[in-house]
């Protein structure tokens, strides 16, 4: 089974008890110490203390106290004797934190001073990138204005990636797979149907930069743009590169095309390898999201027509959209949308908007809380350093913020730009706050 998006190892690495009484209403009369949850993609779980010496600090009337062992909390003989959810410590220890014998304190596992790693797991998602010579040989409309050029479809394609590259780098262990592969050529043979047995840039941790320097430029030509649309081999290629890979992270592909499938591994002649469209590809795509790496589909410019019967190197008599729609379906992934659903786009920014869709679905914003807080109210949350403090949103659609999920607090929902904020940066501190101890 694959393991979600986020995964909390949590280690408690330094303590401090803090004292009160019972619990107040109002979150912003709690000045107490907290539990801070830190997202960190980078950072494995540490037991190290953050400091690496007992710290001490000031009571308020001149005395030092010890941070780690002591809160001056009422005199005790048992749990009994202390107030609300206090309890007492008995022999120097409340679970595995010292504390001062015969005084009531707050369980540090549901308040006090703690850094905990939670390091975020972050998916392998592999781009399968259409190359052929249409994607070059066509124009389209680059940003929803008539009154400015088109530009090649592979120029918006390239700016789309290198926003995805850039926007998500640190969230997603990216690679890459073109097809055709840069040695194609747009020749009636098997020279355009080459495709490279390894992926173009393996998946890897922030590996934007990596991808874009390995594709052709925006601006390229037909010179270094060319080739058929072998999407069944691009896909192999791609689905062979995740399932060697064992740490166990969530695995997407992102098939991205302009047209339909040819170049057929099993074709007889020219004419079966160019003109016959390559239904084995719906197959091989289904496999792979049986296996557990699910395909997101995206058209560029595909229109509902049925092509002509003519030698043109385009598959004959096949509607493209209802091609893609089945592909998307076989993907595990479609759109939430009956009557199309593939994510098409018609210009540069629905491309971007496609591509950024999916991005979201591979990076939700629904966090697992580990551990569960004790005083739900007095959570604060801070995404990416901006602090949405512990007032949650009342509607996640068109608020930026945070909520619990529901009422067992074992999660919490980012909305609007917090959501964004997370996605792109995986930064998430969240904190537990004691009630009443000031």
């Amino acid at each position: 089974m694959k393991r979600p998006i986020s995964i909390f190892c949590a280690s408690v690495l330094t303590l401090a008890g803090c004292s009160g009484g019972s619990e107040e209403t109002d979150s912003s009369s709690s000045d107490a110490s907290s539990i801070t949850i830190t997202t960190n993609p980078t950072m494995p779980t540490t037991t190290t203390s953050s400091s690496g010496t007992d710290s001490s600090t000031s009571n308020g009337s001149g005395n030092e106290t010890d941070t780690a062992t002591g809160t001056g909390g009422p005199v005790c003989t048992g749990d009994s004797e202390c107030e609300g959810d206090l309890k007492c410590c008995i022999d120097g220890m409340i679970g595995a934190v010292p504390c001062n014998v015969g005084e009531c304190t707050f369980d540090p596992s549901d308040c006090g001073e703690a850094v905990i790693e939670i390091p975020i797991t972050t998916p392998n998602v592999m781009l399968v990138l259409d190359k052929s010579g249409s994607m070059v040989a066509n124009q389209w409309d680059g940003d929803a204005d008539p009154n400015t050029p088109d530009v090649t479809r592979w120029y918006s394609l390239f700016n789309v990636v290198e926003f995805i590259a850039t926007e998500f780098n640190n969230s997603m262990n990216l690679g890459m797979v073109l097809y055709p592969s840069k040695k194609a050529k747009s020749e009636y043979n098997i020279n355009a149907c080459l495709v490279e047995a390894t992926p173009d840039v393996p998946t890897a941790p922030t590996n934007g930069p990596t991808i874009l320097a390995s594709m052709p430029p925006e601006n390229a030509t037909s010179a270094q743009i060319a080739g058929g649309t072998p999407a069944r081999a691009g896909m192999i290629t791609a689905i062979d590169h995740l399932s060697g890979i064992m740490d166990g992270l969530p695995q997407f592909m992102i098939l991205v095309t302009d047209g339909a499938a040819n170049c057929s591994l099993e074709a007889a002649d020219e004419t079966q390898r160019f003109e016959v469209y390559d239904d084995a590809l719906t197959q091989v795509v289904a496999d792979a999201a049986t296996n557990g790496i699910p395909t997101f589909v995206v058209g560029i410019d595909i229109q509902d027509v049925t092509s002509e019967a003519k030698q043109d190197g385009n598959p004959d008599s096949t509607n493209t959209f209802q091609k893609l729609n089945e592909l998307a379906v076989a993907g595990g992934v479609p759109k939430n949308d009956p009557n199309e659903q593939f994510y098409n786009s018609q210009n540069q920014i629905e491309l971007q908007d496609a591509l950024t869709a999916i991005a979201q679905q591979v990076l939700p914003c629904v966090i697992d809380l580990n551990p569960v807080p004790k005083y739900p109210k007095f959570v604060e949350v801070t995404v990416d350093g901006v602090p949405y403090g512990a007032k949650q949103v009342t509607d996640c659609a068109s608020e930026d913020g945070w909520k619990f999920v529901d009422d067992t607090y074992m999660q919490i929902q980012l909305c609007g730009q917090a959501c964004a904020d997370f996605q792109g940066s995986g930064n998430l501190d969240a904190q537990y706050k004691c009630p009443s101890s000031g």
